[in-house]
């Protein structure tokens, strides 16, 4: 015989919070069901039964109060500001939150920094570049209307991008060499053989800061053969070599021009 819901949970000597705690119910729904205020709910009842260790048909959905006891007010739920209740939501089921995320506020963009002033080495770099145009830096800046330093550091790269390409159209203007896949350049193969037979004495700059004088007898990919002054044959590697030209002096070594 179905028995009311509190008078099992007695029998169980459980109080209304064990209750509760074995089946997962707010205590307060608990007091409802058991004064009767609220009949049981068809999805609580298997909880109720396997909390109290009996069968569903031996509880009362609709119980009756317990004797002695004073009526039980029904205490209305507080809803989170903000919130709306899901409709169709178990009863004594708290909301369920709301999965999408809010939406942060945008940041304010930060003002762009002005660009510092032009780094050394592209005044170094435009200082060299000047120098392979044989040009001042004072017709520079007469050009620009305005000292180069004041220049900022990407008006600088941009000064930098203008002259660059004057100097590959001076030196094709200056020069033609072949740039060949040979073993030795072909320009550079008519330039020695033709010095070689005219015995003409070449001046060679070395990467190490000295100079070598002599008269070519002989020459390969890597290497240039030549016979100095006193007789002494050396050979030089091209490696090491910055360039060479043809001596303007038969005399002592003339620094070549840059």
């Amino acid at each position: 015989m179905a028995e009311n819901l509190w008078a099992l949970r007695e029998k169980k000597k459980l109080s209304v919070a064990a209750l509760a705690n074995r089946s997962g119910l707010p205590i307060g729904l608990i007091m409802e069901y058991e004064s009767g205020l609220r009949s049981i709910d068809p999805r609580h009842l298997g909880r109720l039964a396997r909390a109290l260790y009996v069968e569903e048909t031996d509880i009362t959905l609709q119980s009756d109060p317990r004797p002695g006891s004073g009526p039980l007010e029904r205490q209305p739920r507080r809803e989170a500001p903000g919130r709306v209740p899901a409709e169709g939501s178990a009863a004594g089921r708290p909301p369920s939150a709301d999965p999408r995320p809010r939406a942060r506020p945008p940041r304010p963009r930060a003002e762009p920094k002005p660009p510092g002033p032009a780094r050394p080495s592209q005044i170094v770099h435009l200082e060299n570049m000047l120098k392979r145009l044989g040009r001042s830096k004072e017709d520079l800046e007469a050009e620009l209307g305005r000292p180069i330093a004041e220049l900022d550091r990407v008006a600088m790269s941009e000064l930098l991008k203008t002259v660059q390409p004057q100097i590959g159209q001076s030196d094709s203007a200056t020069r033609r060499r072949a740039h060949l896949p040979e073993s030795v350049d072909e320009h550079e193969a008519r330039y020695l053989t033709a010095a070689q037979e005219g015995g003409d004495r070449l001046h060679f700059t070395l990467f190490d800061g000295s100079y070598l004088n002599g008269q070519v007898i002989g020459f390969g990919p890597f290497n240039i053969t030549v016979r100095q002054a006193d007789g002494t044959e050396i050979s030089v590697n091209k490696l090491a070599v910055v360039h060479y030209r043809r001596d303007p002096a038969a005399g002592a070594p003339k620094e070549p021009s840059a």
